[in-house]
């Protein structure tokens, strides 16, 4: 009766590390298949960030000097344009602009190359465009 209940036991066991080890399989194939994407959506994220909080210092600070800066007056606001010898696609143009009150902030309006041919409507683009916008790098 004791060698009965003791191998009904091990058998037991068996089956529930059997059934362990394949709910634990599951969980890790569930995991590399999703992997991928949570890995674009970081990128992506990390991206949208860069471009979207980009200011004309913090663009110099990333990128350098422009080789091209212009700020106009159109009252009640103020434009400035960046021009940037991009190492792919000639010379690109980033514009700004920010209200005449003192206390605004610059608010990033576009990126295009300095024919105005390309527009770069999307983060990914932006940074593959011009590399140091990256906040990676």
């Amino acid at each position: 009766m004791m060698v009965v209940a003791a191998l009904a036991r091990c058998v037991m066991k068996k089956k529930a590390l059997i059934a362990l080890g394949f709910i634990a399989g599951i969980v890790c194939v569930r995991a590399l298949i999703a992997a991928p994407g949570w890995f674009k959506e970081r990128r992506d994220n990390r991206q949208f960030i860069a471009v979207n909080n980009v200011t004309p210092e913090r663009l110099i600070a990333r990128c350098g000097a422009p080789i091209g800066d212009e700020t106009r007056n159109l009252y009640p606001m103020i434009a400035r344009d960046m021009s940037y010898k991009s190492p792919t696609r000639g010379t690109v143009t980033f514009k700004f602009s920010k209200t005449a009150e003192e206390s605004s902030d610059w608010v990033f309006m576009s990126m295009q190359d300095a024919a105005g041919n390309a527009k770069y409507d999307t983060p990914e683009a932006q940074v593959n465009a011009f590399s140091c916008l990256d906040s990676r790098k």
